[in-house]
């Protein structure tokens, strides 16, 4: 007892009367009285003193531990060889049931209904609430205990798994486990030993706060892609002066050696799972007590999202607003429309009908994001379009997907994937941007029976749009040249695209952040967390299908000859594409009147027809070729609803008047086509 004695004597756990922290006896001067007795021990050990508590303790529990099929904690026992005991004699004195001093025996004299007086405590003599070591008799906010350590649990997924991601076969030492009926369980005294000089405890014993608290979380929790993630290496730091006097003791504290403590704390959380805020505030201030103080995501932080998030724009996602919080639970991707699993805790899902949310976690994996973007800093684009130009890029590493296994031309994919890890970007967009979240569409098509807050306009199925089965899209899902529904000529031609796009097209793919993304990609962090511009287009051009007035875009502005003398400044697709090298819009060598589509005399007034006359409002993906909508094509393809004019089209290499075919009188030349070509026209899913 001398050993132990000797190390407490300078720590909190030293109630004697020579204790150096405000709760401490009256009077009473032996350190180890409080907790043991060298004879005649009760309940407990070793050699047990104190009072156990007799309460009924709130556990911890969530919807993931539910969901994996991990062992729920055990209420802690007071009944030894059974889980919990040991944690049941810490709480003897943190849980505020028990007065402080209320022990058995003192040299040989049964205290019976007497207790050690005390200073600084309730009249009771139990633990103030305001005191650092008041646990309560919630537990659901502090790390479980009495709970099985159990490395073999897992969830297969349709691809891959997710494991308990515990160290096996035990915890790196010093930490402990204890045993009871041939399992193994976490109590208080693994991570922490009541006799040890240090900062709270903790077994490990490897610097400040700081370093002790990430080295205590990875001794036991083995995450995958966490070392040399972001927040393990990362070395900015905190300037908020009590993380640094208590984590740091007085040094500077950065992120890497704060690591797991940056967001979760093992006492009094503030969210699930065991989050130091709510939410997305903890990515906000992380330890700090405010975003400018920290080295995090919150505004005046390193990475500042939070500035970029609505209601700070007009548009994004909506991470911070209050109508979506609360709402995401972890692995509720599992539960989509069209998922044959019964989720196990009945908790919210990833359906919009009743769970429409938007978090940090939903596109991002802590543990595993890493540094650097897929575009290369202060570009909106890649330096080069591959092949495999959409698989995940580091910020997007090791976070949950769906795929879904296509349907026929412009039809809603009737099953998904579930990814343990998401091999592509579009695989992690498509959990909510699909039939998976969306659910059925009402008119059996790619069109949801939901409706954007931020703009009105009727939210798609883009699972849906990108089907490689459909006549045309952007290669966001593969090449154009291994779209099964495209035909030839597959892609544009190099002249009529602008780098990256223009080497090797039909062979390359891209991402959904290549067109969606914050305002100013070249300065601020990069992707699609909020913008100005409707739908988020990012670029030197974020404008489509109109301009910031309201005026539709139209063919003649591509050359300058539009009656009202527009331009495409703005137009959001010459980022990416050399419209006035498409022989369309100017009918090269087609025997067009005068100068063509684009061009002067009889021609003009062809200047003057907008873009959506013939391409779909959403030029994510389209039952027809080139991006070409028909003219009884829904909202929000059909701009306005009454905007696309064509009736029949077919693609070639050289573009003939009759392989467009319209019944409006607008498209006068289509009209002059008939039906010539009529039997080759892509084929209209609204008959």
């Amino acid at each position: 007892m001398f050993s132990s004695s000797a190390q407490i004597a300078n720590t909190p756990h030293n109630l004697s009367k020579t204790g150096p922290k405000p709760i401490k006896a009256v009077s009473e001067t032996e350190i180890c009285v409080f907790c043991h007795i060298p004879h005649n021990e009760r309940e407990g050990t070793p050699l047990w003193n104190r009072k156990m508590p007799t309460t009924i303790y709130t556990l911890y529990n969530s919807e993931f531990i539910s969901r994996i099929g991990y062992p729920d904690p055990m209420q802690p026992s007071e009944i030894e060889g059974q889980p919990g005991i040991v944690s049941r004699q810490c709480l003897s004195c943190h849980d505020g049931t028990v007065a402080i001093g209320a022990v058995y025996i003192v040299r040989g004299t049964e205290l019976g209904n007497s207790i050690i007086q005390m200073q600084n405590v309730n009249p009771d003599g139990t633990m103030p609430s305001t005191s650092a070591g008041y646990i309560g008799t919630d537990l659901s906010v502090h790390h479980p205990v009495a709970v099985e350590y159990n490395p073999d649990v897992r969830k297969n997924f349709s691809q891959g798994a997710k494991t308990s991601e515990l160290k096996r076969p035990f915890p790196d030492p010093p930490i402990k486990l204890y045993t009871y009926a041939g399992k193994r369980y976490v109590e208080c005294t693994s991570c922490h030993d009541p006799h040890k000089e240090n900062k709270k405890f903790l077994r490990v014993d490897v610097g400040n706060l700081a370093k002790d608290f990430k080295q205590t979380c990875i001794s036991c929790h083995d995450k995958p892609g966490w070392n040399g993630s972001a927040h393990d290496v990362q070395t900015a730091v905190y300037t908020d002066p009590d993380v640094i006097q208590r984590y740091g003791e007085g040094s500077p504290v950065s992120v890497a050696d704060l690591g797991c403590g940056n967001c979760h704390t093992p006492h009094r959380a503030g969210g699930t799972p065991l989050l130091r805020k709510f939410e997305e505030m903890t990515c906000f201030k992380g330890a700090s007590s405010s975003t400018s103080t920290a080295p995090c995501h919150g505004t005046g932080g390193a990475k500042d999202i939070q500035s970029l998030l609505p209601p700070n724009n007009l548009y994004g996602h909506p991470v911070a607003e209050a109508s979506t919080a609360g709402i995401h639970s972890p692995l509720d991707f599992l539960y989509g429309f069209g998922s044959t699993e019964t989720d196990p805790a009945s908790g919210k899902t990833i359906k919009f009908s009743d769970s429409k949310h938007a978090e940090c976690v939903d596109c991002h994996n802590p543990h595993s994001v890493k540094p650097g973007t897929h575009a290369p800093q202060n570009q909106w684009y890649p330096s080069v379009a591959s092949a495999d130009g959409n698989n995940v890029s580091n910020p997007l590493t090791g976070i949950y997907g769906v795929e879904p296994v296509w349907g026929a031309l412009w039809t809603q994919p009737s099953q998904f994937q579930t990814l343990a890890s998401a091999a592509k970007e579009y695989q992690i967009c498509m959990k909510c941007h699909s039939r998976w979240a969306l659910g059925d569409s009402p008119n059996g098509d790619c069109t949801s029976s939901f409706v954007s807050d931020q703009d009105g306009i009727v939210l798609t199925d883009q699972s849906c749009e990108f089907s490689p089965n459909n006549k045309s899209a952007h290669p966001v899902v593969m090449p154009l040249n291994q779209m099964t529904g495209n035909y030839e000529p597959k892609s544009l031609s190099p002249d009529q695209l602008k780098p990256p796009w223009n080497s090797n097209p039909g062979n390359q793919t891209m991402y959904c952040s290549d067109c969606h993304g914050n305002d100013s990609e070249t300065v601020n962090p990069k992707g699609p967390h909020g913008s100005q511009a409707r739908y988020m287009l990012k670029g030197p051009n974020k404008n489509w299908p109109a301009d910031e007035n309201g005026r539709l875009y139209k063919v003649g502005d591509i050359f300058g000859t539009s009656s009202d003398g527009g331009t495409t400044d703005g137009l959001f697709c010459v980022n990416c594409h050399n419209l006035e090298n498409a022989e369309v819009h100017r009918f090269k060598g087609s025997g067009m009147m005068g100068g063509g589509m684009g061009g002067g005399g009889m021609g003009r007034r062809f200047a003057d027809f907008p873009c959506v006359y013939c391409h779909v409002a959403v030029p994510h993906g389209s039952p027809v070729s080139r991006l070409i909508g028909y003219s009884n094509f829904p909202q929000p393809y059909n701009y306005n609803g009454n905007s696309l004019k064509l009736d029949g089209f077919v693609k070639n290499n050289f573009l003939r008047k009759w392989d467009a075919y319209s019944n409006s009188f607008t498209c006068r030349c289509h009209r002059m086509g008939g039906g010539m070509g009529g039997g080759n026209y892509d084929p209209n899913p609204y008959p």
